[in-house]
C-alpha cells in the first residue's frame, strides 16, 4: 500500500484541472473519456485503465474507453450487472478491488469472460462507481497484470477522476439530447404553425356541428355543416352501404343514388358502441386534418341518428298503444280518443284508411322511415309481426306503389276509407284478409281488399293451406290447360266475371260468341253439368278467383 505524495497530489490536481478544462469546453466526449482513462492510469501508475457504460434495458455494462488494454476481446467485454468485479463495481454500490481475480472465490464469475482475464494475464482489478444525482452511468476501473492492493488514496484518486468522467457522459448525454431537441425543433416548427391552425379548425368545426345537433337534431344538418367544411360532397349511407342522403356544399341536396361506389375517396364508420349505425363517405382524399373533420362529424352523426332512433322510439310506443286500444274493441269515448290523437293531427271524426304491411324484419326502422314520409301518414306501428299504418290520403297509396324501395320488398294491403278511426278494428280485418290473399299470390306491392271480394277472406281463413284445396274444385280444368295449352280456366272466370253472358265474355276475350260457346261446352264436360248454377257456381267461381291469385 502506497501513501500519496506530495507530487502525486499536485499530479492528480493537474490531471483534475486539465479534465474540467476539457469537459467546460464540451468536447467530444470519447475524447474526453479516453483522457480520462489515460490520466488515470498514469496517476496510479497501473497496467490499464478503462471507463464502462452501462446498459440498464439489457442490464449489463460495457467498456467504452481504455488505455493499456492489450487484447480487443478485454476491449470488448460486456458484463452482467452485479457480476465479476466490473459488475460489482458498476452496479454502483461502493468501489470494490480484488488482489487476484480469478481465484477470488467471492465475486461471482463468468467461464468465458474469465477465459478473456486469463488472456489479457489480468490479476488485480479495482474500480469506482460513476454516479451523478444518484444515478448510475457506468465504472471507473484500473487492473495490474501482477498482484497489487490500491490504497485509500489512490482509490479516492480514482474516484476523484471517476466524479469527472461521470459528469462528462452525463454532460454529452444533456448535450447530445439538447441537440436532438433543437432538430426536432427545426423538424416540427414549420408544421407548428399548420397544427395550431389545423387545431383551431377542428375546434371550430366541433363547435359548429354541437350547435347544429342541439338546434336540429338530424343527420342532413351534419352533412350540411362537414360538406361546407371539406368543400366537397358528403353521403350518408346505411349499414348497407346503400346512399340515403348527401349533402354539396351549400347545402343543396341531390338525388341520392342507390348504391355508393366504394372504388374511391373515403369512408368513416358511423358507430355508436359495437353497433354501426352507418357511414360518412365522401368521393375524394382527403388531407389528415380533412380526415380528422370526417372523423369528427362521424360521432356527431352518430349523436343525430341516436337522437332520430329515442324520437321514432317514443313515438312508436305512443301510436302503438293508440292502435292496440282501438284493435281490441276497447269502448273509448270520443272526447278520450280525441285528446290522444290530437298529438297527430287527427281527430276521431276524420275520413281515414288503413294498411296492413308484411316486410323483412331486418329492414323495420328504415321501412318505417320511409313510410312516415309518404302522404298522409298519422299513425304507423307494430301489430303483431305486421305494421300498422293509418292515413288520410289517397295518394298514400299511389306514393307506396311508386317507391321501389318499400313496395320491391313489402307486400301491404289497404281498406277504407272508414268514417271514424273507431271503426279501425273491422276495416283492420279487411286489410289483413286482402294481405293473406296477396301472400297466396306470392306478389309484392300493395292491394285493395275491397277490390279482392269475397274470395280475399276465404284465402285468409284457409291460413296455410294448400294451395291446390282453394283449387279443388276446378282441378280438372287446370289440368287440362297444363297438359294441352288451352285457357279454359281464364275463360270461366271471365265468363262468371261477365255476369254469365256469352256476348260479354267473348268481347272481354276478343273471339267469336260460337267459339265461347264450345268452351263452355268443354268446361261443362270437365266439371260436369250444373257448374255454372247454384249451389255450385259459388265454389266453382271462387276457386277460379283464388287460381286466378296464384298465377
Amino acid at each position: 500500500m502506497v501513501t500519496m505524495s506530495t507530487s502525486d497530489r499536485e499530479a492528480l490536481l493537474r490531471a483534475l484541472l486539465d479534465t474540467a478544462a476539457e469537459l467546460s469546453s464540451l468536447q467530444d466526449v470519447e475524447s474526453v473519456l479516453a483522457s480520462i482513462a489515460r490520466r488515470t492510469r498514469q496517476l496510479v501508475r497501473s497496467d490499464m485503465a478503462y471507463i464502462s457504460l452501462n446498459d440498464h434495458s439489457q442490464g449489463t455494462t460495457y467498456i467504452r474507453q481504455s488505455d493499456g488494454v492489450a487484447t480487443s476481446a478485454y476491449r470488448s467485454i460486456r458484463m452482467p450487472i452485479g457480476t465479476g468485479i466490473l459488475g460489482l463495481v458498476a452496479a454502483g454500490k461502493a468501489p470494490y478491488q480484488t488482489s487476484d481475480y480469478l481465484p477470488d472465490t467471492s465475486v461471482s464469475h463468468i467461464p468465458d469472460i474469465d477465459l478473456i482475464v486469463a488472456e489479457e494475464g489480468v490479476r488485480t482489478i479495482m474500480g469506482v462507481p460513476l454516479l451523478v444525482g444518484g444515478r448510475v452511468m457506468g465504472a471507473l476501473m484500473v487492473a495490474e497484470r501482477s498482484r497489487r492492493v490500491f490504497s485509500p488514496d489512490e482509490i479516492s484518486t480514482v474516484d476523484s477522476l471517476g466524479k469527472h468522467a461521470a459528469v462528462a457522459l452525463d454532460n454529452a448525454e444533456e448535450y447530445a439530447q439538447a441537440l436532438r431537441d433543437a432538430e426536432l425543433l427545426s423538424q416540427k416548427n414549420a408544421q407548428n404553425q399548420q397544427e395550431l391552425l389545423s387545431l383551431t379548425e377542428i375546434t371550430r368545426f366541433d363547435e359548429q356541428l354541437m350547435r347544429a345537433v342541439l338546434q336540429n337534431p338530424s343527420a342532413e344538418r351534419v352533412l350540411e355543416v362537414t360538406a361546407e367544411a371539406l368543400m366537397h360532397p358528403v353521403k350518408l349511407l346505411n349499414e348497407r352501404g346503400e346512399e340515403v342522403s348527401v349533402m354539396n356544399p351549400g347545402g343543396v341536396a341531390p338525388e341520392p343514388a342507390r348504391t355508393a361506389n366504394r372504388a374511391q375517396g373515403v369512408t368513416v364508420p358511423v358507430t355508436s358502441g359495437k353497433a354501426t349505425l352507418g357511414y360518412l363517405r365522401v368521393e375524394c382524399s382527403l388531407s389528415p386534418v380533412h380526415q380528422t373533420l370526417l372523423e369528427r362529424a362521424a360521432s356527431h352523426c352518430a349523436l343525430a341518428l341516436l337522437f332520430l332512433q329515442a324520437e321514432e322510439d317514443a313515438q312508436h310506443r305512443a301510436q302503438r298503444d293508440v292502435l292496440d286500444e282501438l284493435l281490441q274493441g276497447e269502448d273509448i269515448s270520443r272526447t278520450r280518443l280525441d285528446r290522444r290523437l290530437r298529438h297527430w293531427e287527427l281527430n276521431s271524426s276524420d275520413q281515414v284508411w288503413v294498411a296492413v304491411i308484411s316486410h323483412p324484419f331486418a329492414r323495420e326502422r328504415e321501412l318505417q322511415r320511409q313510410l312516415r314520409q309518404l302522404p298522409g301518414t298519422k299513425l304507423l306501428a307494430s301489430v303483431g309481426e305486421d305494421l300498422c299504418a293509418v292515413f288520410t290520403s289517397r295518394e298514400w297509396v299511389t306514393s307506396f306503389r311508386a317507391a321501389d324501395q318499400i313496395s320491391i320488398h313489402s307486400r301491404a294491403s289497404y281498406a277504407g276509407p272508414m268514417d271514424s278511426i273507431a271503426e279501425l278494428r273491422t276495416f283492420w280485418h279487411r286489410a289483413q284478409t286482402g294481405l293473406s290473399a296477396l301472400r297466396y299470390s306470392g306478389e309484392h306491392g300493395i292491394v285493395d281488399a275491397d277490390s279482392l271480394g269475397l274470395v280475399a277472406a276465404v284465402v285468409h281463413l284457409a291460413g296455410e293451406s294448400e294451395h291446390s284445396e282453394l283449387t279443388r274444385e276446378i282441378s280438372p280444368l287446370v289440368d287440362y290447360d297444363t297438359s294441352r295449352g288451352t285457357s279454359l280456366a281464364q275463360t270461366a272466370l271471365t265468363y262468371f266475371d261477365a255476369d254469365r253472358r256469352i256476348d260479354r265474355t267473348a268481347e272481354a276475350l276478343f273471339m267469336h260468341r260460337n267459339t265461347v260457346r264450345q268452351r263452355l261446352g268443354t268446361i261443362t264436360k270437365l266439371l260436369g253439368a250444373g257448374w255454372d248454377c247454384a249451389p255450385r257456381a259459388l265454389d266453382v267461381h271462387l276457386s277460379l278467383r283464388a287460381w286466378a291469385l296464384s298465377t
